[in-house]
């Protein structure tokens, strides 16, 4: 299987935001989210990364599809108390076909699917955008400035669809 790798003149637009950040402490992140869900109803909630993971899961909210790699901010953290439903590999600055395949099998799932990254989760917010349903919400953390919630609407799903088809794809 190949992978797409994210070129250094991307970097900077992935430090843009896309949806609303939540900027609180993580507590206070975790319940504003869970209000927003509450009163959107989206279809699928997925949740892109550890530490923001813990936060929802903390304050009894486990999303529909978990991503996660067992570190934050690259070093170990081993709080998750969700066992992995699968095991991807997922180099960091890459998006591989095989993580691409286990969103899109979650996402066909009824139940909830937690996938477990050996590498490094943080581009797979970008596949989860794309392939969730219309009025889905993904949620991932920003290092040291909070919770981003995007919604996976048509404008969205078009602004990162134009930032994927510039990553270099390897066979």
């Amino acid at each position: 299987m190949g992978y797409l790798r994210l070129p250094e003149s991307l970097r900077q637009d992935l430090t843009k935001e896309y949806g609303i950040l939540l900027a609180g402490s993580p507590g206070e992140n975790a319940a504003r989210a869970i209000e927003l869900f509450m009163i959107k109803r989206p279809p699928k909630v997925i949740v892109v990364g550890d530490f923001t993971l813990k936060s929802l899961i903390d304050h009894g909210f486990v999303p529909d599809i978990a991503v996660y790699d067992r570190k934050t901010k690259r070093s170990g953290f081993r709080d998750i108390a969700l066992p992995p439903s699968c095991i991807v590999t997922n180099p960091p600055g890459t998006i591989t076909d095989e993580a691409v395949s286990a969103i899109k099998v979650a996402l066909g799932s009824k139940g909830r699917t937690a996938i477990c990254v050996e590498g490094e989760e943080d581009l797979l917010s970008i596949p989860a955008i794309l392939l969730s349903p219309v009025g889905s919400i993904v949620v991932y953390g920003i290092p040291d400035r909070g919770m981003m919630l995007v919604e996976a609407d048509e404008e969205t799903k078009k602004r990162i669809r134009s930032i994927l088809d510039r990553f270099e794809r390897v066979e």
